[in-house]
């Protein structure tokens, strides 16, 4: 059920409940009590280091009635009536010798009884306030949910009637033409064969077609042209290439990174696994609305077999991989922002809704509440974030590391371990260190200064984190054989409360678990009170009755086939975002595409065989009753194809796939998964070593190593999608790094000379032979005699130059020129563009 539709009353009654989990409401006097004799104890003996504006010492915050009952590293500060349970009470009465509070002084006698009776009252502590909007009903609301053209059930219409009944070839075409036809456009003509081939082996597979491709292709199509076009899709449909290509599409929705970025970065060695995930989902064909349900709820869904299972639990990496700040001193905000980014991620990809907006007040646009958004957060907030790593103020080596917090996959088994008597040995000496150091720390001794001016623990300490490093490092998640990030159900299950103005420790009221009410599904799941609700969720989510998630994924294919979405703004369908151009015909591939089996090959195949798609991307005002490029600038009513710069991974395979280097194969694992779980510094070893191991690969750039903040340049220069959110739609740029880095980068040097070297192991060509096997094997079409006859004079020029200069170099001056000549080619706009 959504939440819209829950009970007015019940929820009247969750707004009654505290909102800092006393039993009943604290009495007038004993908030008094607290404000008089507690909160001024507090400030004056704690605050300095235990509150929210200060690298709060064990992670316990004192300012804040939750961070006391939370506490910090070592359990709960304070037990609302039971003043022994409370460490705060053992640390100022000193029965702890280790560490004594508040440091370098005591409390009174009258202090600490004042302390102990609070406690033993129930730690009275002022109601936050709720704000008065949370509460309120918003009337606006109620007309966008009616009105906002996105939420509303789908519209299947047939197709329209057309005036040019014989352009068309598909229902599909029919909507582009009638929409045409209304504006008094016409489309201009079909695109060439060697265009077409060249647009859709890019589009689908990511990679330029090969010679003989391209020509079997243009005689096929002479007898019969649609027949030949059918079977190009089919073998390119079936390509493994496909999925390496497509996959990579839901990985930019996905913020695919190999490590944490934020303030500390440290890596995810096993995301990869997630990665191989999703290519094979598009491989295979996995339907739609199973590939979703599987990354939302993986682990609660059935399984045939061992292997089913493991790829169940590796799919939910999907919740896991977001950015993390490592570095939050407190663990209630670490937990909430990783919540957050979760909600952001799952309402942006699949629903193409900012929901995330309403974590510190109602949307500003949309309707969605903030108590729709600590619904949906009640569920993540029921599940473990399993990536591996814990939050942690300060600190190195593999004191963010953290071995429970993984997934173990059924054919996980540890390697060959160390020698037993070592880590006997290795063992001893940690347990003996630690006794040292907790025997001294905190104490006056250990306080003391030292000769260095150092305190005299610091030793005791520095011995004590350098032994606990090693020993985690004999549970290093690199050291397991199978085991993966991803999400699991809680220890604890239940509903949260909503957080005041986004704050995780200001508590207001409880709200029961459930979704956004702004799409209506009719017969949504109700959430087992005994799970997270994640598998509810990812049955609303992929409901045959929620339009919402079906066009975000219909335009989504639409945009990587025709450069833009029919609605532009691709990750937001909100009030804010743009409305679609064709909407009866988003509402039409959304329902055939439900009808389809949600098959994205088939949705691909549908939209790549229509006339749509394979016109001229030359414009041709002639065609038109009125000139196209004048009265549709933009091309949002799809007179022409427009043409688009290939991306960053489509640049760099095409150019070792014209070079001859391309290794298709799939590597196992990424060079990610060798990294110790330590911070990356971008000047350091290990983002050398990251580097390094890009710039060397010859595999497909879908499998580069893509830890957060060291992006390999090659990709990063042409618009790599961002990866610490969702992105639908990449920037395509034009700027000057872009020049320099063809012009001077090692990589594009490299493979520059080895299509040299390719075009001259041709011996039985001339010159003018070997020029126009350049210009196919790169922009896929013949030179023309003035580009010959350019070439050649450029070659003789730059060959003599060199001879001249008496340039030192490893190859020949002829084969310098020709490969001058190649990345001339490579840098070129019509090699980085398909049209």
């Amino acid at each position: 059920m959504a939440f819209g539709q829950r009970s007015i009353v019940s929820f009247s009654l969750l707004l009654l409940a505290t909102s800092s989990g006393l039993a009943s409401e604290p009495t007038p006097a004993a908030l008094d009590f607290f404000e008089k004799k507690i909160r001024p104890l507090l400030v004056e003996n704690c605050y300095n280091c235990h509150s929210a504006n200060t690298n709060s010492k064990g992670g316990l915050r004192v300012d804040d009635r939750n961070g006391l009952l939370t506490g910090g590293g070592k359990g709960p500060a304070v037990v609302p009536g039971q003043p022994e349970k409370s460490l705060l009470i053992s640390k100022i009465n000193h029965t702890d010798a280790k560490v004594r509070m508040p440091l370098g002084k005591e409390l009174t006698r009258e202090q600490n009884a004042d302390m102990t009776k609070w406690i033993q009252d129930g730690a009275a502590w002022p109601k936050v306030a709720l704000p008065a909007a949370i509460s309120k009903h918003n009337p606006n609301y109620d007309k966008l949910r009616k009105e906002h053209w996105a939420w509303q059930p789908l519209a299947v219409l047939k197709a329209p009637p057309v005036a040019d009944a014989a352009w068309a070839r598909d229902d599909i075409d029919r909507f582009v033409l009638a929409k045409l036809e209304e504006n008094r456009l016409k489309p201009v003509g079909d695109a060439d064969r060697a265009a077409l081939i060249r647009r859709l082996t890019f589009d689908l597979i990511g990679l330029p077609p090969t010679l003989d491709e391209i020509d079997a292709f243009v005689e096929e199509s002479g007898a019969k042209p649609q027949a030949a076009l059918e079977k190009l899709v089919d073998r390119l449909l079936a390509s493994p290439a496909f999925g390496e290509r497509w996959g990579r599409h839901w990985l930019d929705v996905a913020r695919y990174g190999e490590s944490t970025g934020s303030a500390r970065n440290l890596p995810y060695p096993h995301a990869w696994r997630y990665r191989d995930y999703v290519i094979d989902s598009f491989n295979s064909d996995k339907p739609y609305d199973q590939f979703i349900r599987e990354q939302i709820a993986g682990d609660l869904l059935p399984a045939q077999s061992p292997k089913e299972r493991d790829e169940h639990l590796v799919a939910t990496g999907f919740l896991a991989l977001g950015v993390k700040d490592v570095n939050q001193r407190f663990k209630v905000r670490f937990t909430m922002d990783n919540i957050d980014e979760q909600i952001d991620t799952v309402s942006r990809g699949v629903l193409a809704l900012t929901a995330s907006c309403a974590r510190c007040h109602d949307h500003k646009f949309d309707p969605i509440s903030t108590k729709e958004y600590y619904a949906l957060a009640g569920i993540f907030h029921s599940s473990d974030n399993c990536s591996g790593l814990r939050n942690k103020m300060g600190g190195g080596g593999l004191d963010y590391f953290d071995p429970s917090m993984f997934l173990r996959l059924a054919s996980s088994k540890p390697t060959a371990p160390a020698a037993t008597e070592q880590v006997a040995q290795l063992k001893k000496e940690f347990e003996q260190a630690k006794a040292e150091w907790d025997a001294i720390r905190g104490t006056p001794k250990g306080l003391a200064k030292a000769a260095d001016g150092m305190p005299v623990q610091r030793p005791y300490r520095l011995k004590f984190e350098k032994l606990q490093a090693e020993v985690q490092a004999l549970a290093d998640p690199t050291a397991l054989s199978e085991i993966a990030m991803g999400v699991r159900e809680g220890k604890t299950i239940g509903d949260t409360e909503i957080r005041i103005r986004g704050e995780a420790e200001q508590h207001g009221p409880v709200v029961p678990r459930g979704f956004l009410s702004l799409v209506d599904v009719p017969n949504a799941p109700k959430i087992n009170v005994k799970q997270s609700g994640r598998l509810e969720l990812a049955q609303w989510l992929t409901s045959d009755k929620n339009p919402l998630a079906q066009r975000v994924i219909v335009n989504r294919i639409w945009q990587h086939l025709f450069g833009q979405g029919l609605v532009k703004s691709v990750d937001n369908f909100g009030v804010t975002g743009e409305a679609p151009s064709h909407p009866e015909l988003l509402d039409h591939l959304a329902d055939r595409f439900v009808r389809d089996g949600w098959s994205i090959k088939k949705m691909v195949k549908a939209l790549v065989l229509t006339r749509a798609y394979q016109l001229s991307s030359q414009t041709n005002p002639q065609s038109a009753i009125h000139n196209p490029q004048s009265e549709d600038p933009d091309n949002r009513l799809v007179w022409r194809h427009s043409p688009r710069r290939l991306d960053a991974e489509e640049i760099r395979d095409a150019m070792l796939v014209v070079a001859g280097k391309l290794n298709p194969a799939r590597p196992q694992g990424s060079a990610a998964k060798d990294l110790k779980v330590i911070e990356m510094r971008n000047n350091g070893p290990e983002a050398k070593q990251i580097i390094d191991q890009a710039n060397a690969s010859q595999e497909r750039s879908v499998y580069l190593p893509l830890v957060r903040t060291l992006v390999p340049t090659c990709l990063e220069v042409f618009d790599f999608a961002e990866q610490g959110m969702v992105t639908g739609s990449r920037d395509a740029t034009t700027v000057a790094p872009q020049a320099l880095y063809l012009l001077n980068d090692p990589f594009v040097i490299k493979q520059s000379l080895n299509l040299a070297e390719r075009i001259h192991q041709k011996s039985d060509l001339d010159d003018s032979q070997r020029i126009h096997l350049a210009y196919r094997l790169t922009l896929a079409r013949k030179a023309t005699a003035s580009e010959i006859e350019r070439a050649k004079i450029y070659l003789t020029e730059y060959e003599a130059d060199v001879r001249k200069e008496e340039k030192k170099s490893a190859v020949s001056a002829r084969t310098a020129a020709w490969a001058s000549y190649c990345q001339a080619l490579l840098a070129s706009a019509e090699f980085r563009f398909v049209r």
